[in-house]
């Protein structure tokens, strides 16, 4: 009998924060891991495949979202951020905007066929 595929789950939370020249941006976000991991494991409780990564920069999650395009998804497709951010964007920790609707178009149907038919759920904070 084979076993049913796991539904995905992509977490980044980004607490600590520096401009390109290495200098402090923004503050601290405490706490924010601390959340990160519960839902981490609640998540895998309700047995999605989880991912959880730390302070990653702007371009790094871009590049996460693309990688899902190539991954197997079960019934669901789960993506959390928690970082700063302003607007329509999500900071990474190098304190550089990430367009949601730039997230948003990588993992569209036109983009990312492994995802077309795949509900897709988004939480950001």
């Amino acid at each position: 009998m084979s076993r049913p595929r796991q539904s995905r789950a992509l977490i980044i939370v980004n607490t600590d924060f520096c401009s390109g020249d290495g200098d402090v941006g923004l503050r601290p976000r405490r706490g924010a891991r601390r959340e990160a991991e519960k839902l981490s494991r609640v998540l895998a409780q309700l047995s999605y495949r989880v991912k959880l990564l730390h302070n990653r920069t702007a371009k790094e999650m871009e590049d996460l979202y693309r990688q899902e395009c190539s991954r197997e998804h079960g019934d669901y497709f789960m993506s959390i951020i928690s970082s700063h951010g302003e607007e329509g964007a999500v900071l990474g920790c190098d304190c550089r905007p990430l367009r949601l609707t730039r997230i948003f178009h990588t993992v569209s149907a036109q983009n990312c066929p492994a995802l077309a038919e795949t509900p897709k759920v988004f939480f950001i904070q």
